[in-house]
């Protein structure tokens, strides 16, 4: 029996699974190569386009997703563990935040001089004055005194009987105090509407400018007033007052010597007789009390 098989070939039975699994994987190259060809052709006729940007829109939404989730995952990542890294960003972004600080206070403070400069170059275009600007510090606790303190002094030019001008938005550069004492770097004004300012002014007419006498009344409820030298004058409610540049000659309490002319001072609010005299009431183009930046007259030209 065994001899028998061993000279007799056995025909074993074939094996059709591997030949399903060759075809379908000839089937599955033919069909992907049709379908390559197949959208070629579409693309080319500009069938594909529209689809794909269809479908790009559609997936936009998802991968812009996608997008922000990795992005705070990384943010996490790189967040500092630890109660020791996150002391020093919390210092890092203080200091940071202090330093940004400072420079907007820096340009800030540029922007204020900017604006001051530009007040004083229009000053000097319109008027023959060599001026100082200078920063108010401080206004005089007591009520009985109109003083303030600017941040000029000696070693600035400025001398005692100095005119000093401000200006407020929508006005003229006006007379608002006169240098009453002087230091190294600061200087007192005293404000013309305090009682013991006198000053010697010319009121603008227009057939003349009679001089008179202006002293401030604040004290007095009131701000300042003007007494003409010449009775036979009529004084009229909105004429100009400005300084006569002669106080040093009458030998008032403040040596007014350095008060140039012409700097105006306001104009007539009312006018009352009290007997032969008239009183005028001035209503100040600028008001001391207001201002927060100056300009000290050092000199005019002539």
């Amino acid at each position: 029996m065994r001899d028998f098989l061993d000279d007799r070939p056995l025909k074993l039975r074939r094996d059709r699974s591997g030949d399903r699994h060759y075809w379908r994987v000839v089937a599955l190259a033919v069909g992907l190569a049709l379908i390559s060809v197949l959208l070629i052709i579409l693309d080319r006729q500009g069938i594909v386009a529209p689809a794909r940007l269809a479908v790009r829109e559609a997936v936009q939404p998802l991968a812009g997703w996608l997008s922000e989730r990795r992005a705070m995952i990384e943010s996490w990542w790189a967040t500092p563990r630890d109660v020791a890294a996150l002391q020093n960003r919390i210092a890092e972004l203080e200091a940071e935040n202090a330093r940004l600080n400072s420079e907007v206070l820096r340009l800030e403070q540029a922007r204020v001089e900017n604006i001051f400069l530009r007040q004083q170059l229009a000053i000097t275009r319109t008027y023959p004055w060599k001026i100082l600007g200078a920063e108010v510090m401080v206004r005089a606790p007591d009520a009985a005194r109109r003083v303030l303190t600017i941040a000029r002094g000696a070693e600035d030019g400025v001398r005692v009987g100095m005119a000093v001008i401000g200006q407020q938005p929508g006005s003229s550069p006006a007379l608002i105090g006169v240098v009453e004492a002087v230091g190294p770097r600061t200087a007192d004004v005293l404000m013309i509407t305090d009682i013991s300012s006198q000053l010697s002014v010319r009121l603008l007419q227009a057939d003349g400018a009679p001089l008179g006498l202006m002293q401030g009344q604040w004290q007095r409820g009131s701000r300042l007033r003007v007494e003409l030298i010449d009775r036979n004058v009529t004084m009229r409610v909105g004429e100009r007052v400005v300084t006569a540049g002669l106080s040093g000659a009458l030998d008032l309490p403040l040596d007014l010597a350095a008060m140039p002319a012409a700097v105006p001072i306001g104009a007539i609010e009312t006018v009352q007789q009290e007997g032969q005299r008239q009183i005028g009431a001035i209503r100040p183009f600028v008001d001391p009390d207001q201002v927060r930046y100056v300009w000290v007259i050092l000199s005019q030209d002539e």
